[in-house]
């Protein structure tokens, strides 16, 4: 009886490691496609980005990522409505992840819809203690006020995003504020010093908006940061 109970438990075992290797083959699988559709994405290649994506959700589930990444391409394509249920899909499956809500006030921008913008950002900024994600939340809400033109609350946040900051926020937020003051030269000033101090993938957040304002001829490579 001890050698065919010796052979159950070892072919017991023999299965469980070989499905503990078929799971992690799938999911280093999974995660080769969402990385490949991240940099696709980054490179501009939106239909790569979508194809890999596709294959990684096919793979399994989707997840927070890849619901967060197919708004994003889908915003960068003009396709608003569904960047939106992509972001709210991110959102319900977990609902603290800070990126998707990021990308969804960034929505609402590329919409002109600036007050939700605001309220996005804003809501995000009382949630969060992580300094950069304030910089930038800040960086936000006096974009929005720049689009509505709405000089007071601009300056008084502006005034708020004081040197020196962790992220690109401070040369940023003076190169908004001199583009929307007639002062490009001044404004071009502060792009090159920031491009001094951060790399494009750093400020391609930032700069979007500047683009969209129509301040910056070249359009930011698309970030998913």
């Amino acid at each position: 009886m001890i050698a065919p109970m010796r052979f159950l438990v070892a072919l017991c075992l023999l299965v469980s490691a070989l499905l503990f290797a078929a799971a992690n083959d799938n999911t280093r699988v999974g995660q080769n496609f969402i990385e490949t559709a991240r940099r696709e994405f980054q490179k501009g290649n939106f239909a790569d980005a979508r194809s890999a994506l596709d294959q990684f959700e096919k793979a399994g589930q989707p997840t927070v990522d890849s619901y967060d990444l197919r708004g994003c391409i889908d915003m960068e394509q003009g396709n608003l409505n569904e960047a939106g249920k992509a972001f709210a899909a991110a959102h319900n499956a977990n609902s603290s992840i800070f990126t998707p809500r990021l990308h969804a006030g960034d929505l609402f921008f590329r919409q002109k819809q600036y007050a939700e913008a605001r309220g996005a950002y804003e809501t995000l900024w009382k949630e969060t203690n992580i300094l950069i994600s304030k910089e930038r939340l800040r960086y936000g809400i006096l974009l929005t006020y720049l689009g509505e033109k709405d000089e007071a609350a601009a300056k008084e946040t502006f005034e708020q995003i004081t040197f020196p900051t962790e992220s690109p926020a401070y040369y940023y937020a003076q190169a908004a504020w001199a583009f929307a003051h007639g002062k490009q030269r001044d404004a071009e000033k502060w792009l090159k010093s920031a491009a001094k101090v951060y790399d494009a993938t750093t400020t391609s957040w930032f700069a979007r908006p500047l683009y969209d304002f129509g301040w910056i001829k070249s359009k930011p490579l698309p970030t998913t940061n």
